[in-house]
């Protein structure tokens, strides 16, 4: 939602249904094959309304994006790191669960084509989460469990590869119980256990 456009005005549950109409459609049939057509039909709203606020499809997805992202954080109260890295692989499994990954993957090859949507998936999608697993990272170090806040990067990269392979190769649900025995058998042994 653009910042001229004020809370709880009508213009803004316009904006919100078509941002909302973006996500949805990203979902289900990925970038390539959403239109701005299929976006104003899903909204109700007219073409015009949507090509006076956004200039291109690039530009709305990169807002929808954005609108979206402002919705999502981590908590900072963990009392271990264990509870911290349940809490994180939830909020990972959940966006991985909300967002469909083959809709996800399509934002990553576009991404490659496009250096616009590439830095607003890295900002938006990407940079908090590998912050909030710095922030995990570095709250265990000062309650002394854990020593290195390079494994932060590792922490990163082993929970979105997990969601990667659940959801993408294996088409499995990430449920709580396949979350809780990831941090007790891969990411608590990974972490705690230096390196030989």
């Amino acid at each position: 939602m653009t910042e001229s456009t004020p809370p709880g005005s009508r213009a803004a549950a316009r904006t919100a249904a078509i941002v909302n109409a973006v996500l949805d459609l990203l979902r289900e049939v990925g970038y390539d094959e959403l239109t701005i057509d299929a976006v104003a039909a899903r909204a109700g709203a007219s073409k015009a309304t949507i090509y006076r606020r956004w200039p291109d499809k690039r530009s709305l997805v990169c807002d929808a994006l954005v609108a979206r992202s402002r919705e999502v954080a981590l908590p900072s109260d963990a009392l271990s790191l264990r509870e911290d890295l349940i809490r994180l692989v939830a909020l990972m499994a959940g966006l991985a669960e909300m967002e469909q990954v083959p809709a996800f993957a399509s934002l990553l090859a576009a991404a490659q084509r496009d250096p616009v949507i590439a830095e607003t998936l890295w900002g938006v999608a990407l940079e908090p989460r590998r912050q909030e697993c710095r922030d995990v990272v570095h709250r265990a170090i000062g309650r002394g469990e854990l020593h290195d806040p390079a494994q932060a990067g590792r922490l990163f990269d082993l929970i979105i590869g997990e969601a990667l392979v659940c959801y993408l190769i294996h088409h499995r649900h990430f449920d709580t119980a396949a979350q809780a025995e990831f941090v007790d058998a891969v990411l608590l042994p990974t972490l705690t256990h230096p390196r030989s």
